[in-house]
């Protein structure tokens, strides 16, 4: 992912022409139409609801996002009067606040921010859990797709299905980078803890091979 963010070519405009993984920065353009009615004050050129399960385990229960739940997406987003439309969005900005701003009163005591660190709207307790991702007219971002023909179409993505392909957004290279390098670090040292468990077993299995070696040459 970071291989593929720093190669995307910076491009101003689209033509016909162009194709192959490109970066286009600006600011958002369009008309503030999408919102989750009912549940949000506000509307947004670009909105994102994605899901969040009610989960347990020995270290404690809490809302866990499903990352394979497909997200509902509302709005529609240009950037240097490019159109930028995806089935899904991943986001490299914050999660919307949930407070009096962004979300009716009547929904204020059903917001729930605990050890997930992001403010989820909670729909059934202990059940389901959502968070919202959203662009607003004017915002700086930085947008990363795949150019055919002049149009901007979502990527496959590195490590997902092949069904789930998206469109990158963020405020910057700069903060895509640092996202995925913090990723990459917590998956090395997983690994590494995982190595650490797993080094006296396999010492265990290289004693008891060179046991049964020395039983059957004694």
């Amino acid at each position: 992912m970071a291989s593929l963010i720093s190669h995307a070519a910076p491009v101003q405009q689209l033509t016909a022409d162009t194709n192959g993984i490109v970066r286009i920065e600006g600011e958002a353009e369009g008309e503030t139409t999408a919102a989750d009615e009912g549940k949000l004050r506000q509307r947004y050129l670009l909105l994102q609801k994605e899901k969040f399960n009610w989960h347990c385990s020995k270290s404690g229960c809490n809302y866990m996002w499903n990352e394979d739940a497909v997200p509902q997406v509302w709005g529609n987003l240009s950037i240097q009067g490019v159109k930028v439309e995806s089935e899904r969005f991943k986001f490299y900005s914050d999660w919307l606040p949930l407070d009096f701003e962004t979300v009716e009163t009547s929904q204020l005591p059903f917001v729930h921010e605990g050890e997930t660190s992001r403010p989820l709207l909670v729909e059934s307790p202990k059940e389901t859990a959502y968070g919202y991702h959203a662009l607003s007219p004017g915002q700086r971002i930085t947008v990363i797709g795949l150019a055919v023909n002049g149009h901007l179409e979502p990527i496959h993505l590195p490590g997902e299905g092949e069904d789930q392909r998206m469109i990158l957004i963020g405020s910057s290279v700069e903060e895509m980078l640092s996202s995925e390098k913090e990723t990459q670090t917590g998956v090395l040292i997983a690994a590494g803890f995982v190595m650490l468990f797993l080094v006296p077993v396999i010492v265990g299995w290289i004693r008891k091979l060179f046991r049964k070696l020395n039983t059957l040459h004694g």
